[in-house]
């Protein structure tokens, strides 16, 4: 007989518990042992489809893969019988059911396994409002700590007696008021999920271009840190909770957050010059193109002309500036002709020759400024949102992805041990996905190993972490996102 003190225990013990999975895991256990069950299993009632699903099951006898299904809260099953009425159902041989039952014992599991149901208590879970959220299913009460089956069911199991059913009744309101507050939990912790997942896309859709990246850099940085964290060989003191992986996680999904206020203008510049400028700069050409021929200019000066013009496209592709097309460019800046009207004009305007004149890449000093200014914000917004304790580190561990060992980073300029392991893994899933993506107008897909070269560049200037690259090298954890980069 379980005492006051039992019951207390267990409400204790099952009401701190607020993971789904954990909390079905030790519910089912307990009251199995309490109650001397040989196995058990609990559904999780659906009241907008009005129907229960198969959420959980535990067996001593036997071992087999767990398979969640669902099915219609109807007489036609045990549980179902028990969900519409809403009462306790006690089965002595579920093989013998007396006819006044309209559900038969389907014996599919027991044929396929080997194994022989015989007794069964079946009750329900309610909230404290009395409404249904769940049945809980007891099987076969042992009497004989031997497997159950076919040989053995007759002296291993007897019926659940009147005690068992005074003891379900009494647990029905422990097992309800923890099941709710899991259920409460699990579904805010969904809807957060699902809230961080629409920004994530957000972000993502302000910048087609780089569209997938925070969910690859997801990927690969959840992937690095849980190997790592398998690895106590190798980083003994690195070892993270499910709620640290969780926070990381999040930390992932939202550490381009700060782009949502950056203009889109500078955000998406795949070229040197802005759309329409290219455009502009063309009709000038023809325009100086035009003056040479009514001025009856040599063929020569038609070909510079489309020369110059060649090195004003070459030098709008966001490359490394070389020494010959930089020189073109300035002389389209010194060039100066004069239209009908008498107006003299440059074929290049400084902001235009300043645009052309960027040495690597699309962007000026004051655009790329812009665009690392979005890590700060990153930690500005989310430092705004009232995250409980095992979340409050995702603002600091989002903004950490450009921080770099020797303290030239941004936006923080942190050095060596003041950038946690996580943002020192994010940082690396960060760089390796920028190198090998294949959505990238402007630039190439880089080959796998030629990424993972300059990661362990980055790593010997002592910019990135070099044990967590070598790590992540060795491992290949790369091949996570399954990618084939030639």
């Amino acid at each position: 007989m379980i005492t006051e003190n039992g019951f207390i225990e267990l409400a204790y013990s099952l009401v701190r518990i607020r993971d789904l999975d954990e909390l079905l895991d030790t519910m089912l256990g307990r009251i199995r042992n309490m109650l001397s069950a040989d196995a058990g299993s609990i559904f999780i009632y659906d009241e907008d489809h009005d129907e229960l699903i198969f959420s959980y099951t535990q067996n001593d006898s036997i071992d087999l893969p767990f398979k969640k299904f669902r099915m219609k809260a109807n007489e036609q099953s045990i549980a179902g019988f028990c969900a519409v009425r809403n009462s306790l159902i006690k089965l002595d041989d579920v093989y013998n059911l007396d006819t006044k039952f309209p559900f038969k014992f389907n014996s599919s599991f027991d044929e396929m396994s080997g194994y022989r149901t015989k007794s069964m208590l079946v009750f329900p879970i309610n909230d404290i409002n009395g409404r249904l959220i769940g049945i809980l299913q007891l099987i076969n009460k042992k009497i004989k700590d031997v497997p159950v089956n076919n040989e053995t069911v007759e002296e291993a199991v007897s019926a659940f007696n009147a005690q068992d059913e005074t003891t379900a009744h009494s647990l029905s309101g422990i097992v309800g008021m923890a099941l709710e507050n899991a259920l409460l939990y699990d579904s805010i912790e969904s809807m957060w999920e699902g809230f961080i997942q629409a920004c994530m896309t957000a972000i993502d859709s302000r910048d087609p271009v780089t569209g997938g990246h925070s969910e690859r850099v997801t990927t690969l940085t959840m992937a690095i840190a849980e190997a790592m964290s398998d690895d106590t060989e190798t980083f003994p003191n690195f070892v993270l909770t499910p709620e640290q992986l969780r926070s990381l996680k999040y930390s992932c999904m939202l550490h381009d957050f700060g782009k949502l206020v950056i203009s889109e203008n500078i955000l998406q510049k795949a070229d040197k010059l802005y759309p329409g400028m290219m455009d502009v700069i063309r009709y000038r050409f023809g325009m100086a193109k035009a003056v040479a021929r009514a001025e009856g200019k040599p063929q020569e000066v038609l070909a510079e002309l489309d020369t110059l013009l060649e090195k004003v496209y070459m030098a709008n592709i966001p490359t490394v500036l070389d020494e010959d097309t930089a020189a073109g460019i300035d002389k389209c800046l010194n060039y100066i002709f004069e239209d009908i009207d008498g107006h003299k004009h440059q074929l290049l305007t400084e902001k235009e020759y300043n645009y052309l004149s960027i040495k690597r890449g699309s962007l000026t000093p004051s655009e790329r400024d812009i665009i690392e200014s979005h890590v700060k914000h990153t930690y500005e917004f989310l430092s705004k949102i009232p995250w409980t304790k095992e979340l409050k580190q995702v603002p600091t561990v989002a903004a950490m992805h450009h921080e770099k060992l020797n303290g030239n980073g941004y936006p923080f300029a942190l050095r060596g041990d003041e950038i946690s392991a996580q943002g020192r893994i994010m940082a690396i899933a960060d760089i390796y996905d920028a190198l090998t993506a294949q959505d990238r107008p402007y630039k190439k897909a880089m080959p796998v190993e030629k990424a993972c070269a300059i990661l362990m560049e980055e790593a010997e200037r002592n910019v990135l972490d070099i044990d967590i690259v070598k790590f992540f090298i060795k491992y290949e954890i790369y091949k996570c996102l399954d990618r084939r980069v030639n």
